[in-house]
C-alpha cells in the first residue's frame, strides 16, 4: 500500500512539473505573439484566403467577357501590305503583257466592316455576360461570408479552449488549497494521512487535464492560424470578446421565417437566379441563328510596281510609209512622231496616288438550311435553362435543409445549456456542503472527490455549452445576413 501511494505521489510531482513547464512555455509564447481582434482575424483571412483570390480572378474574367461583348458592337478594321517579287518572264501589271524582266509589285489595302443586324445576337450576349458578372460577384460574396464564418468558429473554439484551460487550472488551485488545509488537520490529528495522499493523487489527475487542455488550445490556435494563412505569423494572442450568455432558449424567428429571409438575401440564391436568367438569354442567342445578318463593309486600296515607268520625248522619229502619186507626181509619205524614251520609275507615293481606289458595300447573309445546327443549338440552350432552374431549386432545398438542421441544433444547444446551468447551480450547493463535511471528517475522500469531480465536469460542460449555443445562434444570424459581431 505504501509503495502504491509513493508511486502516485511521484507521478503527481512529475505531472505537476510537466504542467508547469508547458504553462511557462505558453505564457512566454503569448507575450511575443501579436494580439488580434475578431475583426482583424476575419480581414486577414479574407485577404489571404486562396479560394477568395480565385473568386476574384473569376470575377475579373467575367468582367473581361462582358467588356468584350460590348466591344463586339464596334466596327472591325484590318490593314494589309503585300509585296510580290517575280523573276524571269513576268506579267507587267500595267500592260498585262509578258516581259523578260524582274518585277516587284506592292499593294496596300484597308478593309472595315460593321454588323448592322444579326438577330440581336450581340445585344443578348451583352445582357447574358452582365448577368454572369453579377452572379460571379455574388459567388465571391458568398465565399467571403463562408470564410468569415469559419474564422468566427475557430476564434470561438480558441476562446472556449482558453476558458476550459482556465477552469482546469482553477480546479488544480482549489485542490492545492484543500491539500494545505488537510495537511494541517492531519498534523493536528483530526484526519488520517491517507486523505492527503488521496488529494495529491487527485491533483495529479487534474494537472493531466490541464496539459490536455493546453494541447486542445494549441490545436484550436493552429486551426485559426491556418485560416489566417499568413506565413509571418506563427502564433497569436486573441483579444477577449464579451461572449454574451444567451438570455432565452427561444429564437426570435422560426425556421420557416428564417428561410424566407435567407431566400431573399443569401447571395448563393441570388446567384442561382441570375444564372437562370443568363440561360434564358442563351436561348435568345441561339435563336439568332435563324435570323439574317446584315453588315456594311468598305475598302480602300492602292498599289505600286517597279514596272510603272516614266517616259520623256527625246527628239522626233520619222517613219516612211511609201509614196503618194498626185498629178503623176510621186510624193514621199513620212510620219513624224515624238520619240519616247524611258526616264525612270514613277515615285512610290505618286503611284499610290494614281492607283488609289475605294468602295462600299452592304451584305445580307440569310440562313436557309444549316443541317439543323441552329435547331440543335436552341434545344441545347433550353436544356441549359432547365438545368439552371434545377440548380436554383437545389440551392433553395439545400439552404432550407441547412437552416432546419441549424435551427434544430440551436434548440438542442439551448436545452443543453439550460440543463447544465441548473446542474451547476445544484452541484455548487452540494459541493459546498460536502466540502464542509469533508473538512469536519464526516465523509471520506471518495465521497468528497465524487462531488468535486461532478462539479468540475459540469463547469467545463457549461462553458462548452455556452459557446456551442452562441455559435448556433450566429449560424442562424448568418443566414439572415446579420453581422457576425458580439
Amino acid at each position: 500500500m505504501k509503495s502504491s501511494i509513493y508511486k502516485v505521489f511521484l507521478g503527481g510531482l512529475l505531472v505537476a512539473s510537466l504542467q508547469a513547464n508547458a504553462q511557462n512555455a505558453i505564457q512566454a509564447s503569448s507575450q511575443t505573439a501579436p494580439k488580434i481582434t475578431l475583426q482583424q482575424a476575419v480581414d486577414m483571412a479574407l485577404r489571404n484566403n486562396i479560394s477568395v483570390k480565385q473568386a476574384e480572378v473569376q470575377l475579373q474574367n467575367a468582367l473581361l467577357n462582358h467588356q468584350q461583348a460590348q466591344n463586339n458592337m464596334l466596327p472591325n478594321a484590318t490593314g494589309n501590305i503585300n509585296e510580290y517579287f517575280n523573276f524571269g518572264r513576268s506579267l507587267d501589271p500595267f500592260t498585262n503583257t509578258y516581259v523578260a524582266r524582274n518585277i516587284n509589285y506592292n499593294t496596300l489595302s484597308l478593309n472595315a466592316g460593321v454588323t448592322v443586324f444579326n438577330g440581336y445576337f450581340i445585344k443578348n450576349t451583352i445582357a447574358q455576360n452582365q448577368l454572369l458578372v453579377q452572379a460571379t460577384q455574388l459567388d465571391m460574396q458568398a465565399m467571403k461570408e463562408s470564410v468569415a464564418m469559419q474564422v468566427v468558429l475557430a476564434y470561438l473554439n480558441t476562446l472556449n479552449a482558453e476558458d476550459q484551460l482556465s477552469i482546469a487550472q482553477s480546479q488544480t488551485g482549489i485542490t492545492r488549497l484543500q491539500i494545505e488545509r488537510t495537511e494541517k488537520l492531519v498534523r493536528a490529528g483530526s484526519l488520517p494521512q491517507s486523505n492527503v495522499l488521496d488529494l495529491k493523487a487527485q491533483l495529479a489527475n487534474e494537472e493531466t487535464t490541464v496539459i490536455n487542455n493546453q494541447s486542445t488550445l494549441e490545436l484550436a490556435k493552429l486551426s485559426l492560424l491556418q485560416l489566417l494563412n499568413d506565413k509571418n505569423i506563427g502564433d497569436v494572442s486573441l483579444d477577449r470578446i464579451a461572449v454574451p450568455t444567451p438570455a432565452s432558449s427561444t429564437y426570435e424567428l422560426s425556421a420557416a421565417n428564417i428561410f424566407q429571409v435567407a431566400e431573399a438575401n443569401q447571395p448563393i440564391v441570388k446567384a442561382a437566379d441570375l444564372r437562370v436568367k443568363s440561360a434564358e438569354k442563351g436561348i435568345a442567342i441561339a435563336k439568332a441563328g435563324f435570323m439574317p445578318t446584315v453588315s456594311l463593309s468598305g475598302s480602300f486600296g492602292a498599289n505600286q510596281s517597279n514596272a510603272q515607268k516614266e517616259y520623256k520625248i527625246d527628239g522626233v522619229s520619222e517613219t516612211s510609209l511609201g509614196t503618194v502619186t498626185l498629178n503623176n507626181v510621186d510624193y514621199p509619205l513620212v510620219v513624224k512622231q515624238p520619240k519616247m524614251v524611258e526616264s525612270g520609275t514613277i515615285g512610290y507615293f505618286k503611284q499610290l496616288e494614281n492607283t488609289f481606289n475605294y468602295g462600299f458595300g452592304i451584305n445580307m447573309n440569310i440562313p436557309i438550311f444549316s443541317r439543323f445546327a441552329n435547331k440543335t443549338r436552341v434545344g441545347q440552350a433550353k436544356l441549359q435553362r432547365l438545368n439552371a432552374d434545377l440548380e436554383a431549386q437545389k440551392t433553395r432545398q439545400t439552404l432550407r435543409q441547412n437552416i432546419e438542421q441549424a435551427y434544430t441544433n440551436m434548440t438542442n444547444a439551448a436545452k443543453r445549456f439550460e440543463a447544465i446551468t441548473t446542474q451547476v447551480t445544484a452541484l455548487e450547493e452540494s459541493f459546498r456542503a460536502a466540502e464542509s463535511r469533508f473538512n469536519a471528517g464526516a465523509i471520506d475522500f471518495v465521497a468528497y472527490n465524487l462531488q468535486k469531480t461532478n462539479l468540475d465536469k459540469a463547469k467545463a460542460n457549461l462553458v462548452q455549452a455556452k459557446y456551442d449555443y452562441v455559435f448556433r445562434i450566429k449560424i442562424l444570424d448568418y443566414y439572415q445576413n446579420k453581422p457576425l459581431t458580439f
